[in-house]
This record gives C-alpha cells, structure tokens and sequence, in this order.
C-alpha cells in the first residue's frame, strides 16, 4: 500500500505556520512587556492669534496589565468622584468617557489589547489657554495606576 505525501505535506506546512504564529504572538508579548506602564505624552499648541493664545492639546497614554473592564470602570469612578470635572459623554461600548472642567474639554478611552492588557488613552484641549495640562494628565494617569495598583511612571525623555 502507498501512502500519499500530500496529507503528510499539508500536515507539516500547518504545523510549520502554527509554530510561526505562536512566535509572532510570543514577539508581540515580548515587546508589550517593554512599554508596559510606560507613560507617554505629547503636546502641541497653536501659535497665538490676534485674540489671545492659540488652541492646544496634551495627550497621554499607557499599557497596564489590567482587564479593560476593570480600568472603564475605575476611570468612571474616579471622573464620578471628581468635582473639578463634569462628565459630559460616556460610550460604554468603546469604553469611552468625555468631560470638561469649564475651561477644557478632555476625554479618556480604553483599549483592549488582551484579556489582562488595556492601552489608556487621555487627551485634552485648552482653546485658548496657553500654560499646557500635559503634567496634569500625566498626574491622572499615575494616579488611575495607583488605584488599579500597577506600576507606571513617565517615559524617560
């Protein structure tokens, strides 16, 4: 009897891609460990206008080895015991909340990046308001860590 090499080749090319996949998922694991509770910022601000300062934006972000359900909710309870700030929109389904605190307007978005691994996403915009916020965010940021008791400092420059 013979045994065609057919089966016996589709099984190892499977095998071979499996083996493949597990080391691009491991990779991606691997590189996600790097930036995990590292704490990245950005700013930018318009140049003045005629009427005053120009509109500026800070935006932060973060990985931490919490469920994305869990960091939704705390931000939620942490915005809800804010007094500074009012809610002004939240979208469970994508895990997003708006808020303003009269001046600027801000909003927090949580991402999944695994079961246990979420990407927080700040950003604000100041029209208007020349000083730059980014040290706040930054603050808030560390401070949601804090209470989902994960580490996360700022990203050296």
């Amino acid at each position: 009897m013979q045994v065609s090499k057919s089966p016996i080749r589709s099984l190892v090319a499977a095998s071979m891609l499996l083996c493949l996949s597990g080391v691009a998922a491991a990779q991606w694991v691997m590189l996600a460990r790097h930036v995990v509770g590292r704490v990245e910022q950005m700013q930018q601000s318009a140049p003045p206008s005629a009427a005053g300062a120009g509109a500026s934006y800070d935006v932060a972000t973060v990985i931490v080895e919490v469920a994305p359900d869990k960091v939704f909710d705390t931000i939620q309870r942490l915005l809800g015991k804010n007094t500074e700030v009012k809610v002004t929109r939240t979208d469970v389904a994508k895990r997003s909340v708006e808020f303003t605190d009269g001046k600027q307007i801000g909003g927090i978005q949580v991402n999944t990046m695994g079961d246990n691994l979420s990407q927080l996403l700040i950003s604000t915009a100041h029209p208007g308001v020349a000083t730059s916020t980014t040290s706040t965010i930054v603050e808030r940021v560390l401070n949601v860590c804090r209470e989902l008791g994960v580490q996360c400092q700022p990203a050296q420059s």
